[in-house]
C-alpha cells in the first residue's frame, strides 16, 4: 500500500504547490511510483507539470463530484516517467457546495483513490 503525504496550509503563497511538485519529482527520480493529486482550483500543479487545465482531461473534480473512476483521471506527467498526476480544474472551487449533501464526503477522496493506491509507492 502506498504512503500518502498531504501538503496543506490555509495561507496562500507559502510554497505548497512548489513543495508538492518538487517532492513528487524527487520521488519519481528515486524510482518511486508517485501520484500527485492537484486539489487546488488554481491548477498550478497541473500547469506546472506541463498540462493545460482547460484541455478536457478528466480531473479530481470529475472523480469527487461526478463519481468518475480515478483511473480515468490519471495522466502521466510530461517530464517524469514515474510521476502521474490527477489534474485539477477551476470548477473545483465550488465542489464543496456541490457535495454538501453527499454522505461521508469527508472520506470521499480516500475512497476514490483506494482502488489505485496499489499502483503507487507514494
Amino acid at each position: 500500500m502506498s504512503r500518502v503525504i498531504a501538503i496543506v496550509n490555509q495561507k496562500g503563497g507559502v510554497g505548497k504547490t512548489t513543495t508538492a511538485i518538487n517532492l513528487g519529482a524527487a520521488l519519481a527520480v528515486a524510482d518511486r511510483r508517485t501520484l500527485l493529486v492537484d486539489m487546488d482550483p488554481q491548477c498550478n500543479a497541473t500547469s506546472g507539470l506541463g498540462l493545460d487545465p482547460q484541455e478536457g482531461n478528466a480531473t479530481i473534480y470529475d472523480v469527487l463530484v461526478r463519481s468518475q473512476d480515478a483511473r480515468e483521471a490519471v495522466t502521466e506527467a510530461i517530464q517524469f516517467e514515474l510521476l502521474d498526476l490527477i489534474p485539477s480544474t477551476r470548477g473545483l472551487a465550488g465542489a464543496e457546495i456541490e457535495m454538501v449533501e453527499v454522505p461521508a464526503r469527508e472520506t470521499l477522496l480516500r475512497r476514490s483513490l483506494d482502488p489505485i493506491r496499489e499502483h503507487y509507492d507514494y
